[in-house]
C-alpha cells in the first residue's frame, strides 16, 4: 500500500517562504501576477490539475491561472511534503498515489450527488448519474454511447473551466468516429471547428491484435 499524503493549508506570498538550501527541493505552484502561493509539493503536478483546484482563478488577485500560474523550484518547509492554499477546494485530488489499481464497480445511482464531474457533460441530468472523475476507467454501453464519447471529446477540448482545455485520444475499433459530429458540437460550444478536430487524435483499429497493441504500447507512452 502507499503512502497517504495529507495536505496543510499554505497562505502566504512566494518571497515569504523560508528559502533553506538544506532543506528538500520541491515544485512550488504560485501566481505570476500576485506572488500568491497556491501549492507546495514534493512531486510534481500536472499544472491543469492546479488550474481544475483553484477553478482556474487566483485566490489573491482572481485573474485566471491559466495566463498567470508559475511553476517553479522551491525548497520545502522542514518535515512538510504537500502544502495547499486554503482555497483549495480538493486538495487530495493533486497528490497522485502509488498505490495499485484497484478496480470497483458502482452504479450510477449510487454515486455521490455532492461530488462534481470533473469532465461535465452540460445535459444536467446526465452529470447528476454519471459523475465522471480523473483516473477512473469508465465503460458506456448502448446506441447513446457513441454519440456522448463525441460530446465528451468537445467537452474536454473546451477551455478551462468547465472544460479541460486538453487534447483527447479517439481510440476507433468500431469505424464509429463522425467528425461532422464533432463539428456540430464544437459550432453549439462556440469552438473554433477545425481547431477543435484537430485537437482530438483520432486512431483506428480493425482487429483486436491492432486495438490490444495500441492500448497497451502506445497510449501507455502518451
Amino acid at each position: 500500500m502507499g503512502t497517504r499524503h495529507t495536505a496543510e493549508p499554505l497562505q502566504s506570498k512566494t518571497w515569504e517562504l523560508d528559502q533553506d538550501q538544506t532543506s528538500d527541493q520541491g515544485f512550488l505552484y504560485s501566481c505570476s501576477l500576485c506572488e500568491q502561493v497556491l501549492v507546495l509539493s514534493k512531486q510534481f503536478i500536472n499544472p491543469r490539475k492546479i488550474q481544475l483546484a483553484f477553478s482556474n482563478t487566483c485566490p489573491g488577485c482572481s485573474f485566471e491561472l491559466d495566463k498567470t500560474l508559475k511553476v517553479q523550484t522551491s525548497t520545502l518547509l522542514p518535515g512538510r511534503r504537500f502544502l495547499t492554499n486554503p482555497a483549495c477546494k480538493d486538495p487530495e485530488q493533486l497528490i497522485e498515489t502509488d498505490e495499485s489499481f484497484e478496480a470497483q464497480l458502482s452504479r450510477g445511482s449510487t454515486l455521490l450527488r455532492d461530488v462534481r464531474s470533473d469532465l461535465p457533460s452540460g445535459i444536467e441530468l446526465l452529470d447528476e448519474a454519471l459523475v465522471l472523475r480523473f483516473g477512473q476507467l469508465v465503460t458506456l454501453q448502448g446506441e447513446a454511447s457513441n454519440a456522448l464519447s463525441h460530446l465528451l471529446c468537445v467537452r474536454a477540448v473546451y477551455p478551462l473551466p468547465p472544460g479541460l482545455d486538453s487534447d483527447v485520444v479517439f481510440v476507433d475499433g468500431g469505424n464509429v468516429f463522425d467528425a461532422y459530429t464533432v463539428s456540430r458540437h464544437a459550432f453549439c460550444l462556440r469552438l473554433d471547428q477545425e481547431t477543435t478536430k484537430l485537437r482530438i487524435h483520432l486512431s483506428r483499429a480493425f482487429t483486436h491484435h491492432q486495438l490490444s497493441g495500441f492500448i497497451t504500447e502506445r497510449l501507455a507512452r502518451v
